[in-house]
């Protein structure tokens, strides 16, 4: 829960993000409206909507963070116009269409939190035919970033951890970093990646392209990504580090394996590869006058064993394992009629070798009912 609350408090606590959520939330929700709060967290963003005149919100969230949601909203006298689901968005059903749906799901880059799939589900199952989302479009902007901090997020595994440990670091060129750049760490004048409109169906593949000459001498680290986001109508917000106000979020950034000096003038050819809903980035960068290429990928950052490789093959025979076996155990007393404590005890009576230990079946028996059973 720490982690929870800290990330949330950072969300409370962005006045130029709030500000702009309020601005555009009190400009595209009417009076009497339904509204639907999609991944609300603390529920914000459905709060100003109640404000704002909508005669419902709908809540939704997965997991604990949404029932500070409930008692905020129940707090500040709105309870009688809010119902608060704990959900997965793409399992649940809402009970009718909603007249604006809103979400701060845009993540560092635009596209890294799932914001794509998410917002063509609820348009297509939950949102009224004219319907609006808040935000509308996100523009995706790249630089190439000298940085002495970015620098070392792969040079730190090259001379400052045990020589055993040193090939990590070609896990860290291959894995998006989140950082806050400074301004003066952009060595070329920024562009535009593309922009998506968010509610329209989602590509399974994204490929842009980007070409930059650097405007000073540098050692060239990486590429540096961010979002401008329009909310509605001319509300807009950004994580650029260029921005006079900007949000409290930092940006994403993609290394090469090693710092390369790069002269003014230079010119920089960056290509950008998106798989969004298998949450894979690639990037390829060539300094053509150096005669050097750069090519990285998340995939090959996450240090996938052979035994996971093997398991998301679509062609394997599906066998449960001994999890799955536990699993299927307790749901066969699930009928409806037994209590939780019924439960637990027939289990550890009629299956005592389940885990190695009591407190493991306890623990486990427990985990499933939670997760797994209605009120």
């Amino acid at each position: 829960m720490a982690k929870t609350l800290h990330e949330h408090f950072g969300y409370l606590s962005d006045r130029v993000k709030l500000d702009r959520y309020a601005e555009a939330i009190g400009k595209a929700v009417k009076q009497g409206q339904v509204v639907l709060d999609l991944g609300c967290g603390t529920g914000v963003l459905g709060l100003m909507a109640l404000r704002a005149g909508a005669d419902r919100v709908y809540f939704l969230d997965e997991g604990p963070v949404i029932e500070i949601a409930r008692r905020t909203v129940s707090n500040a006298g709105f309870v009688d116009r809010a119902e608060f689901l704990n959900e997965n968005s793409f399992r649940v059903a809402l009970p009718e269409r909603v007249d604006v749906v809103i979400c701060d799901h845009v993540g560092c880059f635009g596209f890294d939190y799932g914001a794509l799939e998410t917002l063509v589900d609820a348009k297509d199952r939950f949102l009224k035919p004219g319907g609006l989302i808040v935000p509308a479009s996100i523009t995706l902007m790249l630089a190439p970033v000298d940085s002495d901090y970015c620098r070392a997020l792969v040079g730190q595994w090259l001379d400052r951890v045990p020589a055993e440990y040193r090939w990590v670091a070609e896990s860290a060129a291959n894995t998006k970093h989140l950082v806050e750049h400074n301004p003066d760490a952009v060595v070329a004048e920024p562009v535009t990646l593309g922009s998506l409109v968010l509610g329209d169906d989602a590509a399974p593949y994204y490929s842009w392209k980007a070409s930059f000459r650097a405007t000073r001498d540098s050692d060239l680290d990486g590429i540096a990504g961010w979002f401008e986001c329009r909310l509605f109508d001319d509300v807009t917000m950004t994580n650029s580090p260029l921005a006079d106000e900007r949000m409290n979020r930092p940006q994403a950034f993609l290394p090469l394996g090693e710092s390369v000096a790069v002269s003014k003038g230079d010119p920089i050819e960056v290509t950008i590869m998106a798989r969004p809903a298998d949450n894979v980035i690639g990037w390829i960068v060539d300094l053509p006058s150096l005669g050097r290429k750069f090519a990285h990928n998340t995939f090959n950052g996450l240090q996938l064993d052979e035994d996971m490789l093997a398991r998301v093959r679509v062609d394997r025979v599906a066998k449960l394992n001994d999890q799955g076996r536990a699993r299927q155990i307790v749901f066969t007393y699930c009928d409806g009629q037994r209590t939780v404590a019924e439960v637990l005890a027939l289990v550890e009576r009629e299956h005592p070798d389940l885990f190695p230990s009591a407190q493991a079946t306890v623990s486990f028996v427990r985990s499933v009912l939670a997760k797994d059973t209605g009120r």
